[in-house]
């Protein structure tokens, strides 16, 4: 689909609309995209039915959290109220601009979050809207965020939540196969470096999606694929569950 959208955008600038249109062009059409996408997860994750005697639950993602988002839902039925954004919460620099929003007036009793796998994705910034960078075969671009940035990103992401005075969970990013276009394998250790040290400096606890992944991702990961299969996706949704069972307060258990 990203693919089409160039198309389309090169192919009217060819024509003589000149490089503010096909700016304009670009923008509109993957607003477009993401509508469709957005469209998706609200299907995928659904709305919970609400228990106003269940403590409130947060879950900050990107398509990783999308599958599993249920599941935990399901695993915690009776216990929380499970909420996801409606949409890919892609890496900090969405995060950044959409958290109060995500956020609202709700009190939340947990908040569970990750982000990584785009801030370490290659991008192109060239003729691109501005925001709506897209991925590239890695050496074809630079990393979204450097390793540099994500660290800082993360430190304004934790003090934002923790005005919340939820409990925070953090969430490791999980491998990147061999062979997957827009990432290197072993850029995840790097972002997984900086993401902790982050979250001990602020207490944070931390959910270790990453060494759970690395158990299974051999059966239950799609070839060249940061995905999941529904198994995996199970799987971390037995993890997340049980992370967010444990930092709920004890007072807030049925």
């Amino acid at each position: 689909m990203r693919k089409y959208i160039v198309i389309a955008a090169s192919a009217l600038m060819a024509a003589g609309g000149g490089a503010a249109l096909y700016l304009s062009i670009l923008a509109f059409l993957h607003e477009r995209h993401e509508q469709q996408e957005n469209r998706f997860i609200q299907a995928a994750i659904g709305a919970p039915v609400v228990n106003p005697d269940l403590p409130m639950v947060l879950i900050i993602g990107d398509s990783i959290s999308v599958p599993y988002t249920v599941p935990v839902r399901l695993r915690l039925e009776g216990i929380a109220n499970i909420f996801h954004p409606m949409e890919n919460c892609g890496g900090t620099l969405k995060i950044l601009q959409k958290l109060d929003g995500w956020l609202g007036s709700t009190k939340w009793a947990v908040i569970h979050f990750n982000a990584g796998l785009h801030d370490l994705a290659h991008v192109q910034y060239e003729n691109v809207a501005p925001g709506k960078q897209k991925m590239v075969p890695v050496g074809q671009g630079p990393r979204w965020v450097s390793p540099e940035s994500y660290r800082a990103n993360l430190e304004e992401i934790v003090e934002r939540l923790k005005k919340t005075g939820a409990r925070l969970i953090f969430a490791t990013t999980t491998p990147v196969p061999v062979g997957e276009a827009n990432r290197l394998p072993e850029d995840v250790a790097l972002y997984n470096q900086a993401a902790l040290s982050v979250m001990r400096k602020n207490n944070v606890q931390i959910d270790d999606l990453n060494a759970v992944s690395v158990e299974s991702a051999g059966l239950f990961q799609m070839p060249r694929d940061v995905h999941f299969l529904q198994q995996g996706s199970d799987i971390l949704a037995d993890r997340v569950a049980a992370s967010i069972k444990t930092a709920l307060p004890s007072k807030l258990l049925p």
